[in-house]
């Protein structure tokens, strides 16, 4: 449909798409949590903005159910169903594994306020094989929230994924099951601490958090 979504705007659009074409009506924020399988509002209201932003839908935030999407849109959708290619719109492109020394780089990580990152493998870095393991991916800094670990706006991180995580390692920590970030993760009696190394910017608190990956090496593109 658009080839700039992520997937799970994909999933959020397609979800709207069939609601819409079997009810007439819009879903609520609360039914488009429940078929997306999310259970933060806040992450819906995210995807429905990027969605609005990309000219695909027209949302207002303030009224029920004022979710409209554009009538290519819906026309385009019933042709997938037709070809029976729903199925393959909404399938996460998972990283690739380190091959000959050729890492992907599947997009970009907030090093400020987490942000939906990006799946799909949009260029590859070409490194030596000894400087990451085996299953590593590379992800593209945005923010400034690492500067005092020299971890810098447009720099490339290697994240490996199966390292063993400490106190104090730099991670893509996935918060609320959809918003990633770049922090240090620190564990405290009844919550989790990730730490900015940018003296003006506050840390993190959560509950829980799944840890994607830690840290290797950083890359910087002079």
């Amino acid at each position: 449909m658009k080839d700039d979504l992520t997937a799970k705007q994909q999933e959020v659009l397609n979800q709207l798409l069939a609601f819409v074409l079997e009810n007439n009506y819009p879903p609520s924020i609360q039914q488009l949590c429940q078929l997306c399988g999310v259970s933060s509002t806040s992450t819906i209201h995210f995807h429905l903005s990027a969605l609005k932003k990309k000219g695909l839908i027209d949302w207002n935030p303030s009224e029920k159910r004022a979710i409209s999407i554009r009538e290519d849109l819906r026309d385009e959708y019933r042709a997938s169903q037709h070809r029976g290619d729903d199925n393959e719109a909404l399938e996460n492109t998972e990283p690739e594994a380190v091959k000959n020394g050729v890492l992907p780089l599947l997009g970009s990580i907030a090093a400020g306020s987490p942000l939906q990152t990006l799946k799909d493998t949009v260029e590859r870095i070409d490194l030596s094989e000894d400087l990451c393991p085996p299953g590593c991916y590379a992800l593209k800094v945005r923010g400034t929230s690492m500067i005092e670990d020299h971890i810098m706006d447009e720099d490339v991180v290697i994240i490996n994924p199966k390292a063993r995580v400490r106190e104090g390692d730099v991670v893509v920590a996935l918060v609320d099951q959809e918003m990633a970030t770049l922090k240090r993760f620190y564990r405290e009696k009844d919550r989790i601490r990730l730490q900015p190394a940018n003296s003006e910017m506050e840390p993190i608190y959560v509950k829980d958090v799944h840890i994607q990956g830690k840290v290797e090496a950083v890359i910087r593109k002079f």
